[in-house]
């Protein structure tokens, strides 16, 4: 498969991560921090799209969110074509391992010992190498919990993260969902990576999936806040009674709206909440 990028010159850290946040919901696939990188003289945030989609509605797009976040000047903005990239080689150039809470984040050509719980990946196109704010948000958040013999339910599994952290601290099943097919095959791939495929169901997302009642006892989504104002309502119908709702993808901005939302739907309680730098996570307790 062929992709092609697209790249941003922005340099206001609070609006890259609001623009990160926004470009999954338009197609993105993955997102290089130029300002990060050695082996290249550029400025900014690369965005990566499957060959199917349109470069110039995609800019379109990225002009109106400009426009509608209040931004005097657009930033300058191009496209290229990139065949065939062996992403394993170019991760190679910048990952290195994450922590967060009891785990470690390890890609999988890496050897190293510690005492954290390692969670192997292969770093692609889907969302969840661990170094994203949000990602390491949940991640010590299931720390914090005990998951074993829990049922859970992952919305946007991307490359698997959550929920091979969920089976490896104890829980008896995951059901994870995704509308993308490089992370439906990303996160199969995890999961096999690290043992513990038989007890996560990898999935596309369908209505299906929230027609359950009662049935999970523990339901993450590391989302953004507009998808999750539309998936919080079926996130209370299919956990249990008493059970967690794990909530990040949130600017710390956006959590008046987020809490407002969950006033609104009510028959849940605020359970707690943290911050990482400009994002957050919200835990909630259905009633």
């Amino acid at each position: 498969m062929e992709w092609y990028s697209v790249d941003v010159k922005i340099n206001d850290e609070i609006l890259r991560d609001i623009l990160s946040d926004f470009v999954f919901s338009i197609g993105c696939k993955g997102i290089e921090d130029l300002d990060e990188t050695t082996f290249e003289d550029a400025s900014g945030l690369r965005l990566f799209f499957e060959e199917d989609e349109d470069p110039q509605m995609i800019i379109n797009s990225l002009r109106l969110f400009f426009t509608e976040n209040e931004l005097e000047e657009i930033p300058e903005m191009k496209y290229e074509k990139i065949p065939n990239i062996n992403w394993r080689e170019e991760w190679k150039k910048t990952y290195s391992p994450v922590e967060a809470g009891k785990f470690i984040v390890v890609p999988a050509w890496q050897e190293i010992e510690s005492d954290k719980i390692k969670i192997l990946i292969e770093p692609k196109m889907a969302f969840g190498t661990g170094t994203h704010e949000t990602t390491k948000l949940m991640l010590e958040e299931i720390s914090k919990h005990d998951f074993t013999g829990k049922k859970v339910f992952e919305a946007g599994s991307g490359s698997g993260i959550l929920s091979i952290a969920s089976v490896l601290n104890g829980a008896e099943s995951v059901t994870a969902v995704d509308i993308d097919e490089e992370s439906y095959d990303n996160c199969k791939e995890n999961a096999h990576l690290n043992k513990v495929d038989t007890k996560i169901h990898t999935k596309f997302t369908d209505d299906s999936d929230y027609d359950v009642e009662n049935t999970y006892d523990i339901v993450l989504a590391n989302i953004n806040r507009i998808v999750l104002d539309e998936l919080i309502p079926k996130f209370k119908k299919i956990v249990k009674p008493k059970g967690l709702i794990i909530l990040s993808g949130i600017l710390i901005e956006e959590n008046a709206r987020m809490y407002q939302k969950v006033h609104d739907i009510g028959g849940l309680i605020t359970d707690g909440y943290y911050e990482m730098n400009e994002w957050c996570c919200i835990r909630l307790v259905k009633d």
